[in-house]
């Protein structure tokens, strides 16, 4: 079996416009999760559109040591 071509079989990359310093606040936060920002934003999204299954993401109960509440 030939190798897939990169991308190949996988999911679009989506391009999305977010402030340096959120970015890097909520990739702390997902970690604390234990998850990443792909896979969080993936199932708010699929929890907006009501997929079958589909559960709301967890949200921290507070903001981490350092972190700036909003």
């Amino acid at each position: 079996m030939a190798p897939r071509k990169r991308g190949e079989g996988k999911t679009p990359h989506r391009a999305l416009r977010v402030e340096d310093d959120l970015w890097e606040r909520f990739g702390v936060i997902t970690g604390a999760l234990g998850t990443d920002r792909s896979t969080w934003l993936r199932n708010a999204i699929l929890w907006c559109v009501r997929e079958p299954g589909a559960k709301m993401p967890q949200r921290p109960s507070s903001t981490p040591q350092g972190e700036r509440a909003t």
